[in-house]
């Protein structure tokens, strides 16, 4: 290995390219992390190179380290090196040149004529290091992975900032916030030629880099991993991607096709799937979410986010063992893992994780999936691509599948149990599956959850009858929890009745929770004997004094008396006639003629006959 110190018009000066394999994640720099940082640094240069006196010496910027490994090009090509390390820092920085010599361009058409010349020069020294003296893409000295190739040629072909204005790629987005910055330091001075040298100057000569050459004998993927292994941001999954590449390229397989069929979709959505999911110390990447509970689902077992690629090579290695469909049998002592049929495993079950995600579908089972969403409990994404993967033969299996989770988790909810044994649960009843393959997902749930008992039981129609009763939902279940359960009794109300019109597309989302007698009570709602304060609280926030409306009733009407006791008066009763359609509310009101607190405690009792019947036991 060879380090160079060197500055950036040495590393880009030559007709070379730098090119970004496929191992490589894609191109995730943003303005507060990283373009800001770059351009205050530069800033800094600046001012040094302004408060120079005479020939003194100036001192330089290290922008980090970047790590090359040479490659064989035919005759006739530019001269080829792969960038192992540091494709990020070696793209912005090509980004940052092109904006560089736009914004010293826009000054010719404002500086006066005798300064013509010394701006050309000073754009003409950024430009030369911007593009390669050659044809199609060998034009570009930094090439990226595949999905940034598109938006990285739209900036460096542009010939000036107006063709950017309407680009919405980050690599767009890095150009015009460098553009505008330069544009602002260039304007910071009269002198409009002494501002572009000095520009062009500090970027070219005092931004510099230590470049790692590979020797032969050393190991990319190895040097890999140790340069990142510590303190930064690369994701566990652009590990595993970088493995995995790797591992095909050593077994001399095409790693192009393996990526564009199996990997891409990672690469191509990377808004969605590089997205921080989680809060806290929970909080990571959406595709390591995704990763953590595929790898959990393979082996059985609890995986560990923290380390997740450790684990990874663990479960690569035990394949490599022990898995028939990844060994060579007829060379045991020279075994290889099947890269395509482990990559392609990934991708199926990635494809299955986000119809878990993002529930969409109309059956059973994707009602359960958006429920199981609102209730914000995600350790049994492992058994549910398990289940998924079993079941896509069999929707029935599926959808009593979900009815019986649901069931299980909704009881537990309403009688205040205890969630901290789910996720041991969920890998319980995965291995359990996988060892009675014969019997249905749905019957290998079933069974398994009627034989809890103690603190994971599955609550009887009694105990789930007490606690609905009873139990004080709004304000002490989250509201997103309530709203699933008002929605699920308004979905089953227009669902039972074969004759009404089908619900297709109502919008759950626009549904707000409204208190019947309203939480403000004393104006116009007086205790009635045996009533206490305390007990009418609990009433109030009780689930039979909870409705939905499908927009906020305006505060007068909410706390208005439940009949207007003069003809000019506005009442509760006639603005749920003017404000409602859904059934759970024209039920309300063909059932009561006045609400006091027997009628909550009636309601109650009629919600829960239908409650019982969407979350059986």
């Amino acid at each position: 290995m060879h380090p160079t110190y060197i500055e950036i018009a040495q590393v880009f000066s030559q007709d070379q390219r730098y090119t970004v394999p496929l191992f490589q994640r894609p191109y995730v720099w943003n303005k507060e992390d990283q373009w800001e940082p770059l351009w205050s640094d530069l800033l800094g240069v600046l001012g040094r190179l302004q408060r120079r006196k005479d020939d003194a010496v100036v001192a330089s910027h290290f922008l980090g380290t970047i790590v090359l490994e040479q490659r064989q090009t035919p005759t006739g090509s530019l001269p080829k090196r792969e960038v192992i390390d540091g494709q990020q820092r070696l793209t912005t920085l090509q980004i940052l040149l092109k904006a560089v010599e736009h914004a010293i361009g826009a000054t010719l058409e404002s500086g006066p004529e005798d300064e013509v010349d010394a701006i050309e020069l000073a754009k003409r020294q950024i430009s030369k290091l911007t593009k390669n003296d050659a044809l199609g893409e060998e034009v570009y000295k930094v090439w990226p992975t595949n999905e940034d190739r598109k938006p990285f040629s739209e900036v460096m072909d542009a010939i000036g900032f107006s063709e950017h204005t309407n680009q919405t790629s980050r690599m767009a987005k890095a150009y015009q916030y460098f553009y505008n910055a330069a544009g602002k330091f260039l304007a910071s001075s009269d002198s409009h030629a002494e501002m572009a040298k000095l520009l062009s100057e500090a970027v070219r000569n005092y931004m510099r880099l230590i470049v790692l050459d590979l020797d032969k004998g050393d190991e990319p993927q190895a040097i890999f991993e140790t340069l990142n292994a510590h303190g930064t941001p690369l994701l566990p999954t652009d590990l595993i991607k970088n493995w995995l590449l790797w591992e095909s390229a050593r077994q001399r397989l095409d790693a192009t096709p393996l990526y564009e069929s199996f990997w891409r979709l990672f690469d191509r959505d990377h808004d969605y799937w590089r997205a921080t999911v989680g809060t806290g110390h929970a909080a990571r990447a959406r595709v390591d979410t995704f990763l953590q509970n595929w790898l959990s689902k393979e082996t059985g077992e609890a995986v560990s986010a923290k380390h997740l690629y450790d684990l990874f090579l663990r479960y690569a290695e035990r394949l490599q063992k022990t898995d028939d469909t990844f060994v060579d049998a007829s060379n045991l002592e020279n075994t290889v893992i099947d890269v395509a049929n482990l990559m392609e495993k990934i991708h199926v079950d990635a494809l299955r994780f986000e119809r878990i995600d993002k529930p969409g579908g109309n059956s059973r089972f994707d009602l359960f999936l958006e429920r199981l969403k609102r209730l914000g409990i995600v350790v049994f994404h492992p058994l549910l691509l398990e289940v998924i993967a079993r079941t896509e033969a069999n929707p029935d299996d599926a959808d009593e599948f979900g009815k019986i989770m649901e069931s299980y988790l909704v009881r537990r909810l309403v009688c205040g149990a205890q969630t901290r044994s789910y996720g041991s649960l969920a890998l319980s009843i995965l291995n359990t599956m996988r060892e009675n393959s014969e019997m249905l997902a749905s019957e290998v749930l079933r069974d398994a959850l009627l034989s809890l008992s103690g603190s994971d039981e599955w609550p009887s129609d009694e105990a789930f009858h007490h606690s609905w009763m009873t139990r004080r939902f709004y304000g002490y279940f989250k509201r997103d929890r309530v709203l699933m359960i008002l929605q699920a009794l308004e979905h089953k109300l227009q669902t039972v009745n074969d004759k009404a019109e089908p619900i297709i597309s109502f919008d759950w989302s626009q549904l707000q929770i409204e208190h019947i007698m309203p939480q403000a009570w004393e104006p116009h709602w007086p205790l009635p004997e045996g009533i206490d304060a305390e007990m009418r609280r609990l009433n109030v926030q009780s689930i039979g004094n909870l409705t939905l409306v499908s927009k906020k009733l305006n505060p007068s009407l909410s706390n208005s008396p439940w009949r207007a006791q003069y003809g000019s008066q506005t009442d509760k009763r006639s603005g749920f006639h003017e404000h409602t359609m859904l059934m759970i509310n024209r039920n309300l009101l063909d059932e009561f003629a006045d609400w006091n607190d027997l009628a909550i405690q009636t309601r109650a009792e009629n919600l829960f006959e239908d409650a019982k019947v969407i979350w059986a036991r």
